[in-house]
């Protein structure tokens, strides 16, 4: 797949800053698939490594360019974040639990202001240049694909005697840790695989396209979550609301590709070997379940102590990681596995709706985009399905606090918004895959 010619790689002028930093950023997206560990809290703080060596790599290189004019040509919304970075500092400072002076505190605020200095950033990049997001794609893609090839091994070929129990894999998923974890990047890897065959011309590209495909499909089937999945399928059908010709588009494509998670979809559910995982054994989960809160696997529970425990913190919240603290948690949680909670516990009222301001101009903006009728990029449909699947499953769970699932959002995010097209009131002028 490399190619190098004379002072090209990959086609990328690698005399040109510009080239070197989306050269950087492909190897940003690898090293952060493949250098984490089992520690949850640890491969936050890797990623969170990872966005400042890139962002300190984009002022570098391109010296400032462009981040002054999305700056000026967003002035409302800088100033909502000014005020969202200024609100959760204090909820870092008054927290209850003082965690300002403890480092899960701080690293868990630096991290959350690491994410979007990475996306303003990478949003300022993207905005000048129209890079190959074949690549972007064909890295997660492939990366993911390693995580599951190196799992299989880990399963035949361990020494640890206890590699074939329960929580092994539950807890300690190889490069991840929490297998539910893992689905989050699974379903960003299935999404990315999908659009790449999709946007496929040659049938030598589709075959590895295809066996990764198969890959990190049969995985996200075999982990079980059922937020995972269930959050893939309503993106692509919220994709579909948007762009209707799109059923009728590669219907040959399609089908396959249909074929081919069908496939993954039946050798996952002979490989299930635990009551959590397989897709038969989700099914069984939810239907077994009584009350509405055994169906949310004690979620509803969860949301209700953890709202009730802002008590008269519910400005500013309880400050960075204050969910680890509450006291008397009826489950041994490291977050309240919903977006709003997780929010208006960690910053307050004030905190969580700076921020849901700011997000939800985002997806608006994302939103006009992609129902322009002169726009078919391939990788920004791809980039929009992918952040619709992480938001739509930070209802239920923790993607906007694990730090790979956080990574993935704010990278597609700022391709959705940000790449080969400029919005008008005539529609989309330009259009760069």
């Amino acid at each position: 797949m490399l190619e190098v010619s004379g002072t090209k790689v990959f086609g990328l002028d690698i005399c040109k800053p510009e080239s070197v930093l989306y050269l950087l950023l492909l190897a940003t997206l690898l090293s952060v698939a493949v250098t984490t560990g089992t520690w949850d809290l640890g491969n936050s703080r890797i990623v969170m490594y990872h966005e400042i060596f890139f962002s300190l790599c984009t002022v570098c290189l391109l010296w400032g360019r462009g981040i002054f004019d999305l700056l000026k040509e967003n002035r409302l919304i800088v100033g909502i974040l000014v005020l969202w970075v200024m609100s959760i500092s204090y909820s870092l400072i008054s927290s209850p639990y003082n965690l300002a002076h403890l480092s899960i505190g701080r690293a868990r605020y630096f991290e959350t202001i690491s994410h979007i200095v990475f996306f303003v950033l990478l949003l300022s990049f993207l905005r000048l240049y129209s890079p190959p997001l074949r690549l972007v794609f064909a890295v997660i893609l492939f990366s993911n694909a390693f995580v599951v090839i190196q799992a299989m091994l880990v399963w035949h070929f361990s020494p640890d005697p206890t590699i074939h129990t329960s929580s092994a894999w539950f807890s300690r998923f190889p490069f991840v840790g929490h297998a539910r974890h893992a689905g989050y990047n699974m379903l960003v890897a299935v999404i990315s695989g999908v659009f790449l065959l999709l946007g496929s011309k040659r049938a030598r590209e589709s075959i590895p396209y295809a066996i990764g495909l198969l890959l990190v499909s049969a995985c996200l089937f075999w982990l079980g979550g059922r937020g995972s999945m269930i959050s893939t399928l309503l993106a692509f059908g919220l994709l579909f609301f948007a762009r209707p010709e799109l059923k009728a588009a590669g219907l040959a494509k399609c089908s396959c590709i249909l074929v081919l998670i069908f496939a993954a979809a039946i050798v996952a559910h002979y490989l299930a070997q635990f009551s959590w995982n397989g897709i038969s054994n989700s099914v069984e989960r939810s239907v077994a379940a009584e009350t509405v809160n055994r169906l949310s696997s004690g979620r509803l529970a969860i949301w209700t102590y953890s709202i009730d425990a802002l008590k008269g913190d519910y400005l500013f919240g309880l400050g960075p990681q204050g969910y680890l603290f509450i006291p008397g948690k009826l489950r041994s949680t490291a977050m309240p596995h919903n977006v709003i909670v997780q929010f208006l516990v960690e910053w307050g009222v004030v905190g969580a709706s700076l921020f849901s301001a700011a997000y939800l101009y985002a997806l608006y903006r994302g939103i006009v985009k992609l129902k322009a009728t002169a726009y078919a990029g391939i990788g920004v449909l791809g980039a929009a399905v992918i952040v619709a699947a992480l938001s739509v499953h930070g209802l239920t769970d923790g993607t906007f606090y694990h730090g790979k699932a956080s990574f993935y959002l704010a990278l597609c995010m700022a391709i959705w918004i940000g790449v080969g097209a400029q919005i008008n009131s005539a529609g989309v002028t330009k259009n760069v895959n």
